[in-house]
């Protein structure tokens, strides 16, 4: 299993981080504060699902400052060589997910549950031994930097014995024996919890055939009450009948007087409805005299009112041409100033550019390029090819020179410059004689040159300055063709200005016609305001005898229905003083009929039944309440009598188990967690000397002792002594405590480690010693102990750590430094 990669997004000093990891030994360095221990947290946390608040107080601290959600991505490679990838947000909602790689991309697996998450990734990791792992993170495989020493320093012997037993899974023993003495004494409880109900409940069943013969006696009186109730039912049916027919005749007398006092006032109210109806009908006749003498007066009115209604639509016509004449009026002045300002613009702009255009020729005469210009710069790459060949030859002779000084120094002493030795061909000459002549001739030469490479320099200047000259004005003379454009738009825009102008003319003229044709139409409305004012008094002198007409048309229109209304009710009330008369006959032969004395007997025998028959009845109800009561109890008892039976044959079980526990807990659980503590200790106490021996350098022996304590074995003067973690320095504890944990580790079959500040206490010696055995392991040297872990992270500032690592990562607040070794 290996970590191929981190990103790091928005957590705590990394704001976009990303680091890759090589197989082995990884260490993470750089000044505090940098975020190394960020780089184990992160992995702790999306890897292996620890909690945020087990590094920070508040979960927002785990962010960059001022960032609202943050981001970790680790990479790994698993034993199938296959990739993937998982990924852990932070902040609110919380994701946490699992991609495979499949054809370069990456693709999430579905879970229902963080903890098929988690579950799924320590199957991955080879890490699904039933513990969280978060927490097999936080105790063995990534301590926190704090939590270093972690157990190992822990003073009680008990508390200590009860960490390492968590760590190494062999905890589940000694809490099962713990477990069970809770089992067994509630095993021994619940027996005489038992055994005391069963005790109260045989009590209560005790008074079973008492509770039985009370029952047998309340179903026998309840037959002889349910016979004296069917015997008195009988006769209260016999009296009811009697005592119906008098209710129903005293019923139709109450009716029938009330009928009587109904059609009684009936007959009054007509009365009056009558008077106040004949009243009505002599309104109606007077206000039908009334119409008739104003309808003449009513009728003129109303032709005056349509004749000053012609009149008012005449004066709306004439209103809307007046209105149209100012508005034709408005438009002839609006015109005529638009005329007038066009002529003057279209003017002043054909002057402008006439102007512009007599500029533009002038500035074109005065860009016309010369020959002699044009023939200097099109010279220009001959003049560079010179230059460049007069330069290649001071350069192969100044080559030559310097190769001539060179042997003239070494041949001063005679010395050949091929054989390193003594050369005979100058051993009587001076090197003067042979090199002097050869240089001065090269330096004439060079001078030479130097002259012409001057003066061909000054002419590629010359055609340098001639082409940017002919260029500029190149582009000059295209901007002037531009404008010359431009120039032309703005001419066909003014002819054009022209030609509307013309239009706008006959605008003009039409508009003025306009006015004149509509003023003329305005004098056949003269006179029409005199003739408005005349029908206006016409109409008032009518007002009245229209008012008059309306306000009695309305009764007089009424006549006829309210004659007949009256007639309806004169009808109606002679009907009401007929059916009177018979209803009081009819309640005259009710009254004969109906003897009150008797009635009031049968009502008094019709209460002396109901009561006896309701006390029968209620007698009954008793009865059987104190039937299903007694029913109840019976039934309770014999359930009782069963949980009696049931719970007798609960002790019985109680009692096998309880013999079953306390044979377990005396013969298996509370030995097996000390033989397999003492076995762990043993195989990791071997692999730990080994490892403690290369970084102390000593002929100490490191001894993982009961209750998981330190202690150090050596010969002082010929004596065995033995020195326990509180005896211990600095030094020695730190080398001891990282011993153990990579033995603890390989025992436990973790594949990566990390470790943060392993170094802390220890001497340069020591430190040198803990990298070179961080690399023996890794290698497999059997001296110290065979390779176990696929990769071993470190955060250290220690140099030592450069030589022996796979690859060192250096972490700044600016840039992240990568270091491959070997």
């Amino acid at each position: 299993m290996q970590i191929l990669s981190i990103q790091l997004k928005n957590i705590k000093s990394h704001r976009d981080t990303q680091l890759c990891f090589s197989a082995g030994i990884n260490v993470l360095s750089g000044p505090n504060g940098a975020g190394k221990s960020t780089i184990f947290e992160a992995i702790g946390y999306a890897l292996f699902g620890v909690d945020a608040r087990d590094f920070v107080s508040n979960v927002d601290r785990f962010l960059s400052i001022g960032a609202k959600r943050g981001e970790i991505v680790v990479t790994f490679r698993t034993d199938d060589d296959t990739t993937w990838q998982v990924s852990r947000t932070v902040g609110t909602p919380s994701k946490w997910l699992l991609a495979k790689e499949r054809d370069g991309a990456f693709e999430v697996e579905e879970h229902a549950r963080i903890e098929e998450t988690e579950a799924r990734i320590a199957e991955l990791l080879g890490l699904n031994n039933g513990r969280p792992l978060a927490e097999q993170f936080k105790l063995v495989i990534g301590p926190f930097q704090n939590d270093f020493l972690g157990p190992f320093v822990i003073k009680q012997p008990t508390k200590r014995q009860e960490a390492f037993d968590e760590i190494l899974g062999i905890d589940a023993w000694r809490k099962t024996y713990k477990g069970t003495s809770s089992l067994l004494s509630a095993l021994q409880e619940k027996m005489k919890v038992l055994a005391a109900e069963v005790a109260v409940k045989q009590e209560q069943v005790a008074v079973l055939p008492q509770k039985e013969l009370e029952l047998a006696g309340n179903r026998e009186t309840a037959g002889q009450v349910e016979q004296q109730l069917a015997e008195k039912g009988g006769a209260l049916k016999e009296l009811e009948a009697a005592l119906s027919d008098l209710d129903a005749r005293e019923k139709a007398i109450t009716a029938i007087t009330a009928e009587v006092q109904l059609l009684e006032g009936r007959v009054k109210d007509g009365g009056e409805k009558i008077a106040t109806q004949k009243l009505r009908v002599d309104e109606a006749r007077k206000a039908r005299t009334v119409v008739e003498q104003s309808r003449k007066g009513k009728e003129s009115y109303d032709q005056a009112e349509l004749r000053l209604a012609e009149l008012r639509a005449r004066e709306q016509q004439r209103r809307a041409i007046e209105h149209e004449i100012a508005s034709l009026e408005k438009e002839a002045l609006r015109l005529s100033q638009a005329v007038g300002h066009e002529k003057v613009e279209i003017a002043q702009i054909g002057k402008q550019l006439a102007e512009e255009d007599a500029g533009l020729v002038k500035a074109r005469t005065d860009l016309q390029v010369d020959d002699t210009l044009r023939q200097t710069a099109a010279a220009l790459p001959e003049l560079r090819s010179q230059l460049d060949q007069l330069k290649g030859e001071r350069a192969l002779l100044e080559g030559r020179r310097a190769g001539l000084v060179e042997g003239k120094e070494k041949l001063a002493a005679g010395s050949c410059p091929f054989f390193q030795e003594q050369c005979l061909y100058v051993a009587d000459k001076s090197s003067k004689d042979l090199f002097s002549e050869r240089i001065d001739d090269l330096d004439r030469a060079m001078a030479t040159l130097d002259q012409q490479i001057t003066a061909a320099a000054h002419k590629v200047s010359e055609a340098e300055q001639g082409g940017k000259e002919l260029h500029g004005r190149k582009v000059r003379l295209q901007e002037l063709d531009k404008q010359a454009l431009a120039l032309e738009a703005r001419l066909r825009k003014n002819r054009e200005r022209s030609d509307k102008l013309a239009v706008l003319k006959e605008q003009q003229t039409t508009a003025v016609s306009l006015v004149s044709a509509r003023k003329t139409e305005l004098q056949v409305f003269s006179g029409l305001d005199e003739l408005i004012k005349s029908c206006e008094q016409e109409r008032i002198s009518f007002q009245a005898a229209r008012d008059t007409f309306n306000a009695h048309l309305k009764d007089a229109d009424d006549l006829e229905n309210r004659s007949q209304t009256l007639a309806k009710w004169q009808t109606a009330l002679e009907e009401l003083h007929t059916a009177r008369s018979g209803k009081q006959a009819e309640l005259e032969r009710c009254r004969a009929a109906y003897h009150s004395e008797r009635h009031q007997e049968l009502r008094g025998a019709k209460d002396r039944f109901l009561t006896e028959v309701a006390t029968c009845r209620q007698q009954l109800a008793e009865l059987e309440r104190n039937r299903q009561r007694l029913t109840e109890e019976v039934a309770s008892l014999k359930r009782l009598q069963e949980e009696i039976n049931a719970k007798q044959a609960k002790i019985r079980n109680y009692e096998e188990k309880e013999k079953l526990v306390k044979f377990l807990r005396n013969q298996v659980f509370k030995n097996v967690s000390a033989q397999l503590s003492e076995r762990f200790r043993e195989e990791i106490t071997l692999r730990a000397d080994r490892i403690y021996r290369t970084i102390s350098e000593t002929d100490e022996e490191l001894i993982w002792g009961e209750h998981y304590q330190i202690m150090l074995r050596d010969l002082a003067d010929g004596v065995l002594r033995e020195r326990s973690d509180d005896q211990l320095s600095g030094g020695q504890t730190m080398s001891a405590v990282v011993a153990l944990r990579l033995a603890l580790l390989q025992t436990i079959g973790a594949r990566i480690a990390f470790f943060d500040e392993p170094t802390s206490n220890l001497d340069a010696s020591r430190r040198e010693n803990l990298a070179h055995a961080f690399r023996a392991i890794d290698v497999g040297r059997e001296e110290v102990t065979e390779h176990w872990y696929d990769q071993l992270f470190l955060v250290s500032h220690d140099v030592a750590f450069t030589e022996i690592t796979d690859q060192m990562l250096q972490i700044g607040e600016e840039s992240l430094l990568v270091t491959d070794a070997g």
